[in-house]
């Protein structure tokens, strides 16, 4: 039986709120198979545990499979000697995409670049600060990171020690996923956007149904009767 994001993510307490390591499950930039540490040294949970956090609830409700995301993803940002772009997380619509990430990265190939550009659908950032400073997480990284995607829709999430922000780039223009969220639907400037309200976990979209948003199938009418 399918769990939903939060009984994946109370699955994910039970299992590790007393774990000092965790075993990665998912590409780590060109690395698979290492621990990370899930603890301050005063025992209380650090970034990482929230980061697996949110991908175990993800690939455990069945929401995602795990060999569409990557963590830790970086994109190249202006001239060559810039520093890179780093998403948290990135979800693409291929299961090939570490292939490329790989040829990217290894040999520059800017066709692969392109290719990741064109596939990814939604990119993640992962913080632990209480929801203190949401407007510049989102105006100086999210926001940069959903411009990297060359869809015409991508999801960017915001997960905050458990607090849900959820985004979208929509046709030119960055706004709240949640429309009621959006003070004004046609613009996408950061004094627009309600920033201050949480999403619940249930407003996660799952792969199908990104996917529909990202490839909206045209409706034939051609046989439609009057």
């Amino acid at each position: 039986m399918a769990k939903s994001f939060s009984q994946a993510k109370a699955e994910f307490d039970t299992k590790y709120s007393n774990s000092i390591e965790f075993d990665i499950f998912l590409p780590e930039h060109l690395t698979v198979a290492k621990k990370t540490g899930l603890k301050k040294k005063n025992g209380s949970n650090n970034e990482q545990y929230y980061k697996w956090q949110l991908f175990y609830s993800l690939v455990y409700s069945g929401m995602y499979s795990k060999d569409y995301i990557g963590t830790e993803v970086y994109f190249p940002k202006g001239n060559k000697n810039s520093v890179p772009i780093k998403f948290d997380g990135a979800i693409f619509d291929d299961a090939n995409w570490f292939e490329h990430y790989k040829e990217f990265h290894t040999n520059k190939s800017q066709e692969a670049l392109d290719w990741l550009r064109k596939h990814i659908i939604a990119v993640i950032e992962i913080k632990k600060e209480n929801s203190k400073d949401v407007e510049t997480v989102w105006n100086q990284q999210l926001k940069s990171a959903l411009k990297e995607s060359e869809n015409d829709f991508c999801l960017g999430i915001l997960y905050d020690a458990g607090r849900l922000y959820l985004f979208k780039k929509q046709g030119g223009k960055f706004l709240r996923l949640n429309e009621g969220y959006n003070t004004k639907k046609e613009e996408s400037q950061t004094k627009d956007l309600q920033l201050h309200l949480t999403d619940v976990y249930s407003d996660i979209p799952d792969f199908d149904k990104l996917l529909n948003k990202i490839d909206h199938p045209k409706i034939d009418r051609s046989k439609r009767t009057y």
